[in-house]
């Protein structure tokens, strides 16, 4: 039996109807998987997790310091 190629969903993309516009249905973007690539996307979400709980920390912190309450 040939060896099953995986691949990652990187994320999606949806072409324009020429006639009127619109966008035409969602299409998944893939890239292959290689060796190293689902340790890199796991550290990749732990930094943007890390990066967005520090940034909504300030907003929160900003927003008191204002006066609003969120």
């Amino acid at each position: 039996m040939a060896k099953q190629e995986k691949y990652i969903q990187v994320g999606v993309t949806a072409l324009r109807d020429p006639a009127t516009g619109d966008f035409l249905p969602a299409v998944p973007l893939y890239i292959k998987a290689e060796d190293g690539a689902e340790e890199a996307e796991e550290k990749l979400i732990e930094d943007i997790g890390k990066l967005l709980a520090e940034r909504i920390r300030r907003y929160k912190a900003d927003c008191e310091a204002a006066g609003i309450s969120i």
